[in-house]
């Protein structure tokens, strides 16, 4: 029989991801309040940002984890019509958020996860951990590159063909990483 786990590990995640996803909501709508040309700009994003931060809440509070990639998206959903009502063809803070989303989906599924009793060692917890890390790492370092290019040389076919090749290697990379957690950390009987 598995050792039961202590009920402070999923409430620490659930609190992370709950706080960090508030934080990106709460950073998008004061810039969507500062650069956008319309009230209903600022509304739609508040009202999605609102309703992400329940959904995430609801989740990692009930265990659910599928509901975790509706929180997410919603909260994708909220910077995408801050974007859309800035009017602006680059936004250097795009990298970032992204690194956030994927970290508020990741402590949202181990706070689900981590509820109750699984065999994982400190040593598989770790390399979870760290290739996250990397994972966020060579996001952020990719979607900074590609906006650089597209700074630098706006409308550029070498930008473009930059930018998609990053995301399909990260798309590859979160595959691989996807693949090689899930077979990691298996249910305790």
């Amino acid at each position: 029989m598995a050792p039961s786990r202590s009920t402070a590990r999923p409430l620490s995640a659930a609190l992370l991801a709950a706080g960090l996803a508030a934080a990106l909501a709460a950073v998008v709508l004061a810039r969507a309040a500062a650069a956008a040309e319309g009230p209903w700009w600022v509304a739609g994003t508040g009202a999605a940002g609102a309703v992400a931060l329940l959904v995430i809440a609801a989740a990692v509070l009930t265990g659910r984890a599928a509901a975790v990639g509706w929180g997410v998206a919603l909260l994708a959903a909220a910077y995408a019509i801050f974007l859309v009502g800035r009017r602006a063809p680059l936004d250097a803070a795009a990298p970032l958020m992204g690194v956030g989303l994927v970290l508020v989906a990741e402590l949202s599924f181990a706070a689900c996860e981590w509820r109750g009793p699984h065999d994982a060692t400190a040593r598989v917890e770790l390399r979870r951990w760290s290739r996250l890390t990397l994972a966020a790492a060579a996001g952020g370092a990719v979607g900074g590159g590609a906006l650089a290019l597209a700074a630098a040389v706006p409308g550029s076919v070498p930008g473009l063909v930059i930018g998609a090749a990053g995301v399909v290697a990260l798309v590859g990379v979160a595959a691989w990483l996807r693949g090689s957690v899930a077979g990691e950390t298996q249910p305790a009987p």
